[in-house]
């Protein structure tokens, strides 16, 4: 008789509807060509989530377009477009980093020379964007974007 409880209540969650989302996600072109719009009437915009609002509201047609953060500043550092000024604040631990916070592209070790002939890494940095590192880390906190 338990069993028979349990069946109908299994058979029931199965009635479940799962609905579509109701945004569509837009290809690069797409947002590349309201980034272009957006910094033809501005010349700086303050942060990350200013720019993905300005650029899902210059998308917004007949369909709710969504775009992601990371993914509208990996393709505005990949066009020749804007500059990205990154504000950062420095964490207290020392850790090495292998790939950019930024861009994940991987880091370039920043070394120096000592008077006995060996090197020291002072830091690291970012050959795709303009992050870098000394050995404490530091963390990207405000993105801003300027028209070039």
């Amino acid at each position: 008789m338990e069993v028979a409880n349990k069946r109908e209540k299994f058979e029931s969650h199965q009635d479940i509807i799962i609905s579509m989302p109701e945004y569509r996600v837009p290809k690069d072109e797409e947002i590349l060509e309201a980034l272009k719009s957006i910094f033809v009437r501005r010349r700086v915009v303050n942060s990350q989530r200013e720019l993905k609002r300005l650029v899902e509201k210059e998308l917004r047609s007949d369909e709710n377009f969504k775009v992601g953060e990371r993914r509208l500043r990996l393709i505005a550092l990949d066009s020749d477009l804007v500059d990205v000024e990154i504000h950062c604040r420095e964490s207290p631990e020392k850790r090495h980093l292998s790939k950019c916070p930024v861009c994940d592209t991987k880091l370039k070790k920043v070394k120096n020379l000592t008077v006995f002939g060996g090197t020291v890494t002072l830091g690291f940095k970012c050959s795709r964007c303009a992050y870098w590192s000394g050995l404490k880390r530091r963390i990207p906190m405000r993105y801003v974007f300027t028209r070039r």
